[in-house]
């Protein structure tokens, strides 16, 4: 059994325990613990607190274990690989019932009329909101994120200063993206807000990527598009719908630019299918046919003395 299943059973056995001793007159309670009235009231006020703050917290933890743990993964972190989304809204409903218990405790136990409550709980967000200031922008940021969804968790995302990673989890201040070098990159909600995001799971997980290819004069243009594409559809990776294309994109003083467009479904793996592509090509471009259509470098070294002819 679940360490965290023990407690809550541990908890309502003693809520149930506390609520049948509220069947006992508080008389008949002083007289067994021997205690002053006054003593005794500031004991039942205390069990009754602990009644209502262990509920609140079996209720908290009840819904962690047998709901958000079901439908978004163990863990604020996405645990075993899963991606938690919206944790903001799981903190937001654990922060709702104990707020919904200490307006409870502060009517019945305590017996202060809820006004007084409200009005000094708004001298303290006042207070803190003055404080607080770049917190709040980040946290009403992480609320527009969440109402917005323009990402979710699991989604691979490139803002615009080329940031690129998947989304693990937006909290009260800020979104966790893990890296293609599987670093955690922590960014204030409100930095992400005004960012400009692309999100390559939307609308489908289909991405167009492209290679440029540079190669010398010479050559005839139909016959190297030919290889070019043959070259690419030979990786596995590369869809065969939406069909990839090639096109003379540039021509330079020394070289002609080709750009080869090809489609991929998995983003993850931009890396690894571009080197593959990369390697098809090259590997096609080296045959006794196409070899001298290569850039190459040419570079000499000259002793002292020698006659500096070009060869």
């Amino acid at each position: 059994m679940r360490i965290e299943l023990r407690w809550i059973l541990h908890t309502l056995t003693l809520l149930v325990t506390l609520a049948v001793a509220h069947l006992f007159p508080p008389e008949n309670i002083q007289k067994v613990l021997a205690l002053p009235t006054s003593l005794t009231d500031w004991l039942i006020d205390g069990l009754f607190v602990i009644w209502w703050y262990g509920l609140a917290w079996a209720i908290v933890t009840g819904t962690e274990l047998f709901c958000w743990r079901k439908w978004y993964g163990v863990g604020k972190e996405g645990g075993e690989g899963v991606p938690r989304p919206r944790v903001l809204w799981t903190e937001l409903f654990d922060i709702g019932v104990f707020l919904v218990v200490t307006g409870v405790v502060v009517v019945q136990v305590l017996h202060q009329p809820i006004t007084t409550v409200f009005a000094t709980s708004g001298m303290m967000a006042i207070i803190l909101g003055l404080a607080l200031q770049n917190t709040l922008v980040d946290l009403f940021a992480g609320l527009a994120l969440n109402i917005e969804r323009p990402f979710r968790a699991g989604d691979w995302i490139t803002l615009d200063d080329k940031t690129q990673g998947m989304v693990t989890v937006t909290n009260w201040r800020s979104t966790h993206i893990r890296l293609r070098t599987l670093d955690v990159l922590i960014l204030p909600n409100s930095l992400i807000a005004r960012s400009r995001v692309i999100n390559h799971a939307i609308p489908n997980h289909i991405h167009r990527e492209q290679i440029d290819i540079p190669l010398l004069y010479g050559f005839d243009v139909d016959p190297m598009r030919a290889l070019l594409l043959a070259a690419t559809k030979q990786v596995a990776d590369v869809l065969e719908t939406p069909l990839p294309f090639v096109l003379l994109h540039e021509m330079r003083p020394a070289v002609v630019i080709w750009r080869v467009y090809f489609f991929m479904d998995d983003f993850p793996r931009l890396g690894t299918v571009r080197g593959l592509v990369t390697a098809s090509i090259l590997k096609a471009l080296q045959g006794d046919e196409w070899r001298q259509w290569l850039p190459t470098q040419s570079l000499c070294l000259y002793t002292e003395g020698t006659p500096r002819n070009m060869p």
